[in-house]
């Protein structure tokens, strides 16, 4: 009986961590004076751009091959290297194929995959954080796809004061 216990839990623990590999864990960085936090809970893309503004920021802008390479590094760092979708703020909701950023900023900059955005079966309106064979570049998704996404905000952020799904944390610190 015990050892059939212990078994269970052997098998409990072991698939808890086999689905959660690949699983992005809270990374937050600053660059230029900007913060940027990569919230690991996945949600639609509407849903994070609420959760965004919410934590006084937005979804990620991108501006530069400078910031692009610096939001790559912390998507590396929370992912461990796996592969991820991530939302970020650049979508054509309004229009098709015109791609905005959801702070107004001017689309000076894109780093599409080869062939996108091709708003695949017309429902694909919000861009994200895709990894290939080459490294990460972005992709066109549909907005109710459950992805973890990345919050830019306009002063720098501490990275130890928020929990995984983006609240502030409380008096625990985690141990990942």
């Amino acid at each position: 009986m015990i050892k059939t216990l212990q078994c269970t839990l052997l098998l409990i623990v072991f698939f808890a961590l086999v689905l959660n590999a690949d699983k992005p864990v809270y990374i937050a960085g600053n660059l230029n004076g900007h913060g940027y936090e990569i919230i690991p809970t996945p949600m639609p893309w509407h849903l994070a751009k609420k959760k965004a503004n919410d934590l006084g920021g937005y979804l990620v802008t991108i501006s530069s091959t400078e910031e692009n390479e610096f939001v790559i590094s912390l998507i590396n760092k929370a992912t461990k290297g796996e592969m991820c979708e991530i939302w970020i703020g650049f979508n054509d909701e309004r229009n098709e194929g015109d791609w905005k950023w959801v702070n107004d900023e001017k689309a000076t900059y894109n780093f599409w995959h080869k062939f996108q955005p091709d708003n695949w079966n017309n429902g694909e309106n919000a861009a994200v954080f895709v990894k290939n064979d080459q490294g990460y570049c972005w992709n066109d998704r549909a907005t109710d796809t459950r992805l973890p996404f990345i919050v830019e905000f306009n002063s720098t952020v501490d990275g130890d004061n928020r929990n995984d799904s983006g609240d502030a944390k409380s008096g625990l610190r985690s141990t990942r």
